[in-house]
């Protein structure tokens, strides 16, 4: 894995990604149906910030229940079809012949013609989690066709329709309110909401760089947004050798009808009448969306709760939102007048003005300057330890790291096969898996080294699972997250437990058979039930930890009156299987 580190360090560490917004030639003019009949009140709007992404559609509240129709929003065919216990949840994708693709998310059910289809998919496969796409079957679908019924499923927190419009030829997610239908629909005469401003010392290449930052909050006035008192500002305590300065903006939008906090369409931000950034979001490319990590202030964020929108960006940060991106400004002009303005996508906008003012020339020392803790994202780095062994890619973080290697030893009853090793704070987010190779201890002769795994702990102290495979003495593993790192061994299959069978239990009454499936370690990876050695459907529903298996139409053909038996199959992510045989009366 780590063979290849020099071929890497000569390449890639030359690759900076660049910005590049270009406005999509969509009409959007075009007359398309409402997704729902009821009135459109939003929980949540496009490229809202989210945990590590930012929001690709429109949240559209379902006035607390669940079952509400959900219709296609044109002609088209239906080319995906999505069932997970995560993310999405049951959802349908449909094709149009305009151009574009709808996509509804977290639904409760489908009607007969979209359930038949998704049955015979997991039948198929013997699976119920699905995502399939299926354009080839030219399913066709109508403009104001009931398509789904909205839910809670997935990782949804409460019932909602997730409702996206994407480009079809590049899956780039559009901003559904710059459509005119919507924008009628969905009423808002609520400007965006600018709470703060904050000012930072950055490098070159857009870093900040650490205390050297100062937050002012702002407030209304009079009708006027005030900071500092109405007084110039002076950034002069800031300034640092070999650095700019910027400014991020803390800023949320909210909609009529509902008090949920919303992202910001478009902001301007100029001085002296000329504008230096843009920022707007009209779309969002999926490759790119984790990068939302470098265009907010994480740390605000994650300590603060303040939605802060960095007016800059790193070399890393390639998201399509920046129309212009001169954010990274020299200390020796910063005096004059700037201006940021904020509107939402309905055009409601407000305006803040602000003077900074310099009185002296101070310059502290950059932390950055020749001092080896720190790894830059814009090149690769590396840790080689005689027990560990790290590779870092170009852009597998947002901001310099800070390398901080510690080794401690277990206690000598713990499960943990060698050391612990942590080399950066468990709480900075990471783009994209890097390499990680642990050296394990001598082991005895026939050990079950396909069984060894690598583990870590978060910033909650909570175990998390990597996995690896075992090679020449090192486990080798591909993680994105930091922590505290050793080696554990998963030879413990998952566990089965009945709720409400057992043997000889008579079940003609049941509408279905409740279990539950555990793993002390890697995870669930797969689960299989069979009635009489048939396939049957087996639901998991995540929020109540339970895997259910319907007795309907497509179970009870294979029930037979009598004694029958119920097998339930699963593996966790170590490939150790558990059976578990029950036999039934009906």
């Amino acid at each position: 894995m780590l063979k290849s580190i020099s071929f890497l360090f000569l390449f890639s560490h030359f690759f900076i990604w660049g910005q590049n917004y270009q406005p999509k030639n969509i009409d959007y003019n075009m007359d398309l149906y409402p997704p729902m009949e009821i009135e459109l009140i939003l929980a949540g709007n496009f490229c809202e910030m989210r945990s590590n992404h930012f929001h690709t559609g429109l949240d559209i509240k379902t006035q607390r229940v669940e079952g509400q129709k959900i219709f296609s929003i044109e002609d088209g065919y239906i080319s995906r079809i999505r069932v997970s216990p995560w993310g999405y949840g049951n959802a349908i994708y449909i094709q149009h012949n305009n151009g574009l693709t709808s996509l509804y998310a977290h639904c409760q059910k489908f009607p007969p013609k979209i359930d038949s289809l998704i049955y015979e998919i997991q039948r198929s496969y013997e699976t119920y989690v699905v995502d399939q796409v299926v354009i080839d079957l030219k399913i066709p679908i109508k403009k104001g066709e009931l398509i789904a019924y909205s839910g809670n499923s997935g990782s949804s927190s409460a019932p909602h329709l997730h409702f996206e419009i994407r480009e079809t030829e590049t899956e780039h997610a559009i901003n559904p309110l710059l459509f005119t239908t919507y924008q009628k629909r969905i009423k808002d005469s609520t400007p965006p909401q600018i709470r703060g401003v904050k000012f930072y010392a950055i490098t070159k290449n857009g870093y900040m760089i650490p205390s050297k930052s100062k937050y002012y909050g702002i407030r209304l006035e009079k009708g006027k947004l005030i900071v500092n008192n109405g007084k110039p500002i002076n950034i002069d305590d800031l300034q640092t050798e070999n650095s700019l300065f910027a400014i991020g903006l803390h800023a949320i939008d909210k909609l009529d009808g509902a008090g949920n906090t919303c992202g910001i369409y478009h902001v301007n931000f100029s001085k002296d009448g000329v504008i230096l950034h843009e920022q707007k979001t009209e779309y969002m490319n999926f490759d790119h969306n984790r990068f939302m990590n470098s265009h907010k202030d994480y740390n605000a964020f994650k300590k603060e709760k303040k939605h802060i929108h960095k007016q800059f960006t790193t070399v890393i940060n390639p998201l399509p939102i920046y129309p212009i991106n001169n954010g990274k400004l020299n200390w020796t002009n910063r005096n004059g007048t700037y201006n940021i303005t904020l509107w939402d996508a309905h055009g409601n906008k407000t305006i803040f003005e602000f003077k900074i003012e310099s009185q002296n020339e101070t310059s502290s020392k950059n932390l950055f300057e020749n001092n080896p803790k720190y790894f830059f994202p814009d090149t690769v780095n590396f840790i080689l330890k005689d027990e560990i062994q790290v590779l870092f890619e170009t852009g597998t973080f947002y901001e310099p790291l800070e390398i901080n290697y510690k080794k401690t030893i277990p206690d000598s009853n713990s499960r943990y096969i060698g050391n612990f090793y942590s080399f950066a704070s468990n709480t900075i987010p990471v783009q994209k898996k890097y390499d990680i190779r642990l050296k394990c201890s001598k082991l005895p002769e026939n050990y079950p080294v396909s069984k060894l795994a690598i583990v870590y702990t978060d910033s909650k102290n909570r175990l998390q699972y990597v996995g690896g495979n075992y090679f020449d003495g090192w486990i080798e593993a591909r993680v994105r997250a930091f922590g505290k790192f050793s080696i554990m061994v998963d030879s413990v299959p998952p566990t089965i437990t009945p709720l409400d069978y057992n043997d000889n239990k008579v079940i003609t009454k049941y509408n279905t058979l409740e279990l539950k499936i555990e793993d002390n370690l890697s995870g669930v990876k797969s689960y299989k039930a069979y009635i009489n050695n048939k396939w049957v459907l087996m639901i998991y529903n995540r929020k109540k930890r339970k895997y259910i298996i319907p007795l309907n139409y497509k179970s009870k053909p294979h029930l037979v009156k009598g004694k029958n038996e119920i097998k339930i199959v699963s593996y966790d992510a170590k490939k150790n299987q558990q059976i578990l045989i029950n036999t039934v009366i009906y």
